[in-house]
């Protein structure tokens, strides 16, 4: 049968209407025949190794390719290589049969080489041009809206070791020699924008007071101020039994030898994380059960070694010389796959397609893989995600290493200095902090850009999970500090995670995701553990608008007096307060009175904000939104087209807002510009508060028109808000 498409045809024309690159497009296939050790479609692509790169970067990509559905593809797996290698590893990773099976070639790695004399040299720069490799990703196309599986890719086998191309795992256990490599590689060619030891070799104390490890060497716990190279366990504890350094084994564990004698005690993570740091040319790890006194009692002593190594949490991890991650494992007794002989089986297939190709599967998603894992959802670990320079993750039986300027993985060569890009390096996240800049300069970045991380880091912790909910600041406490060190004025704190001085007005607008639950009473002081101003008083996860809510743009005259009072749980505010009352409205159905949405009562609701009453008499007027508890809904009434509350609301007005956020707008509130403020819904408390001020809680925060709050009566008071 005529073949329509032939891969390397640069001057092939397709019909009509037809896209040259579709994986749809038509194609005239010859016969199957089952002694030639491909399919008719792995016939027709015919692969070569030449077909992966190098190539220049503007070079059009080759088309992709329909391998049928997956049924089909494991029907010929019994005598096509290619389709049994995909049949294989999807089918512990396939939820259907029939989802249709593409393979697309991608760019993968991206470098800059001197252009050639015929080269344009509109497409580089300086009188370079950009080259790159391919990989062939192997997708389904989308059934409803989930993919039937995890994209793969299949790589060329590279048979000594060549650049850009697959390397064949260890079955049983890791390459430490690679690993040592990967570290040698980052210090030489990346040297202190991926190392605080190599920016700051010097006597000076960087950890107050000290700083606890273990010492490989001497099998021991030492206390040291200065900085040395060491390596930081990241890890979940989980329900199993986990060895916590106490006041009463102190003495015994900083004796040479101390360690050794309780190590058979330790969960087998933290084991292999020492023999993994050992092997890897370290003499000292840090890891968090053993290295900070975990007595939970009263004692003044106990209580104050575990502040300051808590308090220096984030400095530690910052400070790390690398961070090995137990991303994969349940709890702290999973291990570190590969580290000891024949504790792993590394899911790696691999087919000969002819004398100068072999084909390898790895995995292009292990960051979306990380994503999954019981490490990224616990809030400890945040933290040491965010400020760690260098990582080492375990995930699903395959070692990554990250730094600030590469991505290299143990199934994949690409350990190159030049490299612009490479396929994961476009889903990594570095670190927050700014490891380009020496640190002699100081670092302080624009006002836009302090802004921003805040909101940005808050959002993404507190969607995580904590085991111990009084822990719900210190968790994140160590991220702050070096927001504070690095990016904020000394006037800026940060109190029970919030910012204060010149930030603390937009930091009060933090919304929630879900119903508001409050945080549980601290007995010994009679009050929630934390004030309702802050986010970690409530059991929540929360966000800001970034883009409204820290806007430095204020006009002063709409700018509540807010400080911190002398104790910093309250905070005092001289504030205009008017009523106004509660709506929910349907727009859509003008001849029914909307009924209460059969809701579960642990559910958020948006609620419109209106006033007290109507001077004109007909519908009440949208002037605003507020995020609320579904169990406000409990006080309305039905009024003409809307629900309404039967109550009125107090809101103190805070400060001038940027904007509405889009979804908060109705139909009939689009129509004009017209200036927003920030506003508090608030309730009174019995307790009385100091100097004559009237005690307050937060009820939510919402946005409202500002004429709106012009034309209301108002009246000024003195505030203690807690």
């Amino acid at each position: 049968m005529p073949l329509t498409y032939t891969p390397r045809d640069r001057d092939y024309i397709p019909p009509p209407d037809t896209p040259r690159r579709a994986w749809n497009r038509p194609l005239d296939l010859p016969p199957e025949d089952a002694t030639l050790g491909l399919c008719a479609r792995h016939r027709l692509m015919d692969l070569r190794l030449a077909d992966f790169g190098p190539r220049p970067f503007t070079q059009q990509l080759p088309p992709e390719w329909h391998l049928g559905t997956y049924d089909e593809v494991a029907a010929r797996r019994s005598w096509c290589k290619l389709c049994q290698l995909i049949a294989e590893v999807c089918k512990d990773i396939a939820w259907t049969d029939q989802a249709d099976i593409v393979m697309s070639w991608v760019g993968d790695v991206r470098w800059k080489k001197k252009a050639s004399p015929n080269h344009d040299l509109s497409d580089g720069v300086g009188g370079m041009e950009t080259w790159e490799t391919l990989r062939l990703t192997v997708r389904s196309i989308m059934i409803g809206r989930a993919p039937a599986f995890t994209p793969f890719d299949l790589v060329p086998i590279g048979k000594k070791g060549e650049l850009f191309q697959g390397r064949l795992l260890n079955q049983g256990q890791i390459d430490v020699d690679l690993v040592r490599t990967w570290l040698k590689s980052c210090r030489e060619w990346h040297g202190a924008e991926c190392s605080h030891w190599m920016r700051q070799q010097s006597a000076l104390p960087t950890f107050y007071p000290f700083i606890r490890l273990i010492d490989l060497e001497e099998n021991c716990l030492v206390e040291r101020n200065d900085l040395v190279p060491y390596v930081a366990l990241s890890y979940v504890w989980g329900r199993v039994k986990v060895f916590k350094t106490c006041e009463k084994d102190i003495d015994a564990l900083r004796l040479p030898g101390g360690i050794e004698k309780k190590k058979s005690l330790f969960p087998r993570s933290i084991r292999d994380a020492m023999t993994l740091a050992q092997r890897s040319g370290y003499r000292y790890i840090w890891i968090d059960s053993i290295c900070i006194i975990q007595d939970d009692d009263t004692d003044t002593y106990k209580n104050l070694d575990k502040r300051h190594q808590i308090g220096q949490m984030g400095k530690i991890y910052q400070y790390a010389d690398l961070t090995v991650v137990a991303a994969s494992a349940e709890d702290a007794n999973a291990g570190l796959p590969g580290v000891e002989a024949g504790t792993r089986e590394a899911r790696q297939k691999e087919v000969k397609i002819s004398e100068d190709l072999g084909i390898v599967n790895r995995s292009v998603a292990w960051p979306d893989a990380l994503l999954k894992t019981t490490w990224e959802e616990r809030g400890w670990t945040y933290q040491e995600r965010i400020l760690s320079l260098r990582y080492m993750y375990f995930v699903d039986d395959t070692v990554h290493f990250q730094c600030q300027r590469a991505t290299w993985s143990e199934d994949f060569a690409a350990e190159c200095r030049d490299l612009d890009l490479t396929a994961a390096d476009q889903v990594v996240n570095f670190s927050i902090v700014p490891s380009e800049v020496p640190p002699t300069v100081e670092l302080r970045p624009n006002l836009k850009f302090q802004l921003k991380r805040y909101p940005e880091l808050v959002g993404q912790y507190t969607c995580r999970n904590m085991t111990f909910i009084t822990d719900r600041v210190n968790g994140i406490q160590g991220i702050l500090n070096v927001i504070k060190d690095h990016f904020f004025s000394q006037n800026v704190e940060f109190v029970h995670g919030m910012p204060t001085g010149e930030l603390l007005h937009p930091g009060l607008l933090w919304r929630p995701r879900r119903e508001p639950k409050r945080i549980h009473v601290d007995e010994r002081k009679a009050r929630p553990l934390w004030p309702s101003w802050a986010w970690a008083g409530w059991i929540i996860p929360v966000y800001y608008d970034s883009g409204a809510d820290f806007s430095a743009n204020s006009s002063g005259r709409y700018q509540t007096q807010i400080s911190l009072g002398p104790d910093p749980y309250f905070l005092h505010l001289k504030a205009r307060v008017a009523r106004f009352r509660l709506m929910i409205e349907d727009r859509g159905n003008e001849d029914a009175v909307p009924p209460l949405p059969r809701v579960r009562p642990t559910r958020l609701t948006r609620y419109a904000i209106t006033h007290v009453t109507n001077p004109e008499g007909g519908d009440h007027e949208w002037i605003g939104s507020i995020w609320l508890s579904w169990s406000h809904r409990k006080k309305f009434v039905e009024r003409r087209l809307s629900l309404i509350s039967k109550v009125t609301h107090e809101f103190i007005l805070l400060s001038d807002a940027d904007k509405f956020e889009q979804e908060e707008l109705v139909q009939a509130a689009t129509a004009e510009k017209r200036a927003v403020v920030n506003v508090m819904m608030m309730e009174r408390k019995d307790d009385p508060g100091t100097d004559g001020r009237v005690r307050i809680e937060r009820a939510g925060v919402g946005r409202m028109y500002r004429d709106a709050w012009d034309r209301v009566e108002e009246k000024w008071e003195r505030f203690e808000l807690g």
